[in-house]
């Protein structure tokens, strides 16, 4: 009782413009699951596990979709359960909303599509966001769940609970299948996480903390961050440490989420090519990668200048909206460069090897430069796939056929751009009532695409030999102007 009166003491404390954004802008987590039958009536439906986290006896709520029956995806994955056990594949899923807003409700229909087409489980993750919580707080509960996931012999209390629940779901599935007389999972009695067969998705905030996940972030102590007292007593210095940027409004439930040593790398919790050579699908949809500029402040173009390289029109200036005013209630402006923060200003041979993104990029969209700026980027960097425009022009990639001819790629998995005329962003997410036609068909055809690529990225692996370790030799990280 004490802790929800010292929030809402905190939240009567903020200015009113802070408020009523507040107020609106949280209302999406309030609503209740049953929702799911009219948004999402296809299933399966999620159940909530509160997951234990790093933060003092604090929990990660995850929506958990299990799926209604195996799917054979030719990777050879199911053969590789004991005998009475299904080896089930997972994606782990990020929603989006500024960091400021939104919730994995929205994310129902894609995450139910993905359990029944893939035969996965799925987990959204409802991560903390801005104004009662600060960056980095959103990484580390992403980190603490993929690390529940990766924990296969259940070592941590957060890894026994995840296979608790899901086992104990999976049991109540299948007493409901033999009451009704379906057999959709057949005589399998233990549900397995197969975290080799693992994909991470997320759209907008939720990509920019998917591709955090297979980042391996070097020191960056020259941008003079913030430490945890428990490192400023550790540290002999006499360099005074910049001050807190945090609210001291802050209650104590709601304390800030501080950085690590910022003189020590933080490196991804995913294996190793050489311990995983299994590539593993990324799903960036419209990824914000550069948090430098707040939304009103980003050049705004009608299109991305992969589509229309000769436009020299200048940007239009814009006022400050919601995620303008809201946005640094999570994020300080001293801590935007922070490639965790931003990870598209990371060096690309910082990403993991074996992973194959997949990149979704809407037209109208005010990340859209950024996004080409990173891919440029990427290929110059050895990162490279097909592309597709989707506006009619010769040759144009479509998903199965035209477009570059690859070639074979050994040092990486890959970058794939998908490319989506005259869409918006985020309306892979908007409910079909407010989508046009055009919107809808694009929406069917990257899902699809989406679909097919972590299929085919299961099936491949990457030469193990190629690589060695980085972890004792990374760089001293050097942020751009």
């Amino acid at each position: 009782m004490s802790s929800y009166l010292q929030q809402v003491s905190y939240f009567l404390r903020l200015p009113f413009h802070i408020q009523w954004r507040t107020f609106l802008v949280q209302l999406p987590r309030y609503v209740p699951l049953t929702v799911l039958h009219i948004t999402s009536p296809k299933g399966p439906h999620p159940f909530v596990i509160a997951l234990p986290s790093r933060k003092n006896n604090g929990t990660v709520p995850v929506y958990v979709f299990s799926p209604p029956q195996p799917v054979d995806l030719g990777d050879g994955g199911e053969a590789g359960g004991a005998e009475g056990e299904w080896k089930v594949p997972v994606i782990l899923d990020f929603h989006g909303g500024g960091f400021i807003m939104g919730s994995p409700l929205e994310q129902a229909p894609y995450c139910s599509m993905m359990s029944r087409e893939l035969g996965a489980v799925v987990i959204s993750v409802s991560y903390r966001i801005g104004p009662f919580h600060q960056f980095p707080a959103a990484i580390h509960d992403a980190e603490d769940v993929l690390s529940a996931i990766l924990d296969t012999g259940g070592l941590s209390k957060a890894g026994r609970v995840l296979r608790t629940e899901i086992q104990r779901h999976y049991s109540i599935l299948r007493q409901d299948e033999r009451k009704h007389g379906r057999h959709g999972l057949g005589e399998k009695t233990t549900i397995v996480l197969d975290p080799t067969r693992l994909s991470i998705s997320g759209f907008s905030a939720g990509g920019n903390i998917a591709l955090n996940m297979a980042v391996s972030v070097p020191p960056c102590a020259a941008l003079l961050l913030p430490m945890s007292p428990r490192l400023t007593t550790a540290r002999s210095t006499t360099t005074p440490l910049p001050s807190d940027p945090f609210s001291p409004l802050i209650p104590p439930p709601c304390a800030p989420t501080y950085l690590d040593d910022p003189c020590q790398p933080w490196p991804s919790l995913l294996l190793s090519s050489e311990a995983q050579p299994r590539l593993l699908p990324l799903l960036l949809f419209y990824p914000s990668l550069d948090a430098r500029l707040l939304p009103h402040e980003r050049p705004a173009k009608p299109m991305p200048s992969a589509l229309k390289g000769n436009d020299k029109t200048p940007s239009k200036p814009k006022a400050p909206g919601l995620f303008s005013i809201l946005g640094p209630t999570y994020l300080p402006k001293r801590l935007r460069p922070h490639p965790r923060a931003s990870p598209g200003l990371a060096d690309p041979s910082d990403i993991q090897k074996n992973a194959a993104i997949f990149l979704v990029l809407p037209e109208k969209d005010s990340l859209a430069v950024q996004s080409d700026v990173w891919v440029d980027k990427m290929n110059l960097s050895g990162w490279n796939g097909p592309i597709r425009f989707g506006d009619g022009r010769a040759g144009d990639w479509n998903g199965h056929e035209g477009g570059l001819p690859l070639t074979a790629r050994h040092e990486n998995g890959g970058l794939e751009v998908w490319h989506a005329p005259r869409c918006r962003h985020g309306w892979t997410q908007f409910p079909e009532i407010v989508l046009g036609d055009h919107e809808k068909r694009e929406r069917d055809l990257g899902f699809t695409r989406a679909l097919e690529f972590v299929k085919e990225s299961w099936r491949k692996t990457l030469p193990v030999s190629e690589f060695e370790d980085r972890s004792q030799s990374i760089p001293a990280l050097k942020i751009p102007p």
